[in-house]
């Protein structure tokens, strides 16, 4: 009788912990192991020998040596049922199969490791949600498994594509990625076949995405693709491959040569045999650029195309509006005439720089800034008054109105100050006689240069995003002035009033401010 070359006992005790006691047959994976009523344990598990322990067994390698028989990695840990099946039909249970199920079952407790495991209550429950259609309890990994499952029945209806689902803003997806060279017939039916062959010369020729309704067509060539399609309705994007790239921009003002450098816009390129498409995204998706550039070395030209979507600022306090400041300055300088360069990088390495791209003052560029500069003001408010007002991207005003906020801002930013040079004519006010004529007295009798304030009697009210908001009252304050009586009367009384003339002394200012 031949030796055979059995496991150790450390190898058998390692063999079946890396598979959590389990059954390594994918389509079996019974627990191995459980207690006895006296204390022991019940062990239905076989380390069992992918290649044979000895000559004439199943799957014998003459070539192994005997450690390598022996050694872990010529051990499957399986039922007492699967052992036995495994060496009834050899032709079946390959050495490949056998090795491929104890990488997924040893994946698998890598997975499982501190997960619930189904139970027969969890069976229970999914019924009665199937039943009712109200779940019996909260599984934390209901949706990936639905979308797992369905990714692997769809796959297996044809092993040349991987399949990914996905549910999005209520919308099923599927995205097929070929493993290898697939040959498919696609039919075209109706008034679909001349757009949809323009679209695809496009998609060749300039690497351009399209879709097409999916009820206008029919696919042979895989089992997967046919029974979608004859099931589902919706659409059918057709998409080149994308490569991901970096596009860098800055602008340069003419006069002065200052340059301001943007975020990096990250996105992808798709290329066609003429021309390639650039599309990115920058400040977390709220800015979205694409162009398209063709191959030929001697055009420069670049069409650039941006926007914005207010959107995802929807219901955000002004004051916290995220990237603003960087949007409201980057429209502003194109709306102002600054050129834009540009610059694309694929792996870190720069494929196309752009000359100088003037930047013309579009209606989308001078409307997109004026509203960004609305948005600004509006927000120079609130913060100033601690206000919370949210983001409305379908908010309306007018010019009047925009020019009242941004006259308002400028008080609250400390702009709204004035040196001698920049007034046409002195200040002059009103001034009404006390009781005892003590202010004009002072007025007369007044020699060196003083200061002026004036407090606004009533508040006025602006309007930021629909909210009526009352703003403090006004200050206007002189200094250092010189008070002049115009128009001077004999026997004056009080009650009485005479016109003031302020006149400006050396480093005069004017300012006006909010009373906070």
């Amino acid at each position: 009788m031949l030796a055979r070359d059995n496991f150790k006992k450390s190898i058998i005790d390692k063999l079946k912990a890396r598979v959590a006691h389990r059954c390594s047959n994918p389509d079996c994976r019974v627990p191995t192991s459980a207690a006895t009523s006296d204390d022991g344990v019940n062990n239905i598990g076989i380390a069992a020998h992918i290649t044979a322990a000895s000559p004439g067994g199943p799957r014998y390698n003459a070539s192994f040596s005997a450690n390598e028989r022996k050694s872990i990695d010529n051990a499957i840990w399986l039922c007492a049922n699967c052992s036995i099946e495994i060496d009834r039909d050899t032709k079946k249970y390959t050495v490949n199969l056998l090795q491929n199920w104890k990488d997924t079952a040893e994946k698998a407790s890598r997975s499982e490791l501190g997960q619930k495991l189904p139970s027969n209550q969890d069976t229970v429950d999914t019924v009665t949600s199937a039943l009712t259609g109200l779940p019996k309890k909260f599984i934390a990994n209901a949706i990936s498994n639905v979308h797992r499952a369905t990714e692997q029945t769809l796959q297996a209806l044809d092993p040349r594509f991987t399949v990914r689902s996905e549910f999005v803003d209520g919308r099923t997806s599927f995205t097929f990625h070929p493993k290898e060279s697939v040959s498919l017939l696609m039919y075209i039916s109706g008034n679909s076949a001349n757009d949809f062959n323009e679209q695809i010369k496009q998609s060749v020729e300039h690497g351009k995405e399209f879709s097409i309704d999916s009820t206008n067509v029919s696919l042979e060539g895989s089992d997967l693709l046919e029974t979608l399609f004859s099931s589902q309705k919706g659409r059918i994007s057709i998409s080149p491959t994308k490569i991901q790239a970096t596009q860098k921009l800055w602008l340069i003002q003419n006069e002065t040569g200052i340059i301001e450098l943007f975020d990096d816009i990250s996105g992808n390129i798709s290329c066609g045999s003429k021309s390639f498409t650039f599309n990115g995204f920058a400040c977390g998706k709220l800015f979205n650029l694409n162009y398209q550039k063709t191959f030929d070395s001697n055009d420069n030209k670049l069409n650039l195309s941006f926007s914005l979507s207010f959107k995802q600022w929807e219901n955000i306090n002004l004051v916290s509006l995220p990237y603003q400041e960087k949007l409201h300055s980057l429209y502003y300088k194109m709306s102002e005439g600054w050129n834009i360069f540009t610059s694309l990088e694929v792996n870190g390495k720069e494929v196309f720089r752009s000359n100088a791209i003037k930047i013309n003052n579009s209606d989308y560029i001078t409307e997109t800034s004026t509203f960004l500069h609305y948005i600004n003001r509006c927000k120079i408010i609130s913060e100033a008054l601690s206000l919370n007002i949210p983001f409305k991207s379908t908010i309306s005003f007018t010019g009047e109105e925009h020019q009242h906020l941004a006259e308002v801002a400028r008080v609250f930013e400390g702009k709204e100050v004035f040196k001698k040079g920049d007034m046409e004519n002195n200040a002059t006010c009103a001034l009404v006689i006390d009781n005892e004529c003590q202010n004009l007295t002072f007025i007369k009798e007044t020699k060196e240069p003083t200061s002026f304030e004036f407090i606004q009697k009533d508040n006025d009210e602006i309007k930021i995003f629909d909210s009526l908001v009352r703003l403090p009252k006004k200050i206007i304050s002189l200094n250092p002035v010189l008070p002049k009586i115009l128009n001077q009367k004999d026997n004056l009384k009080p009650g009485d009033t005479v016109n003031i003339e302020l006149l400006p002394m050396d480093n005069f200012e004017y300012s006006i401010k909010y009373k906070i």
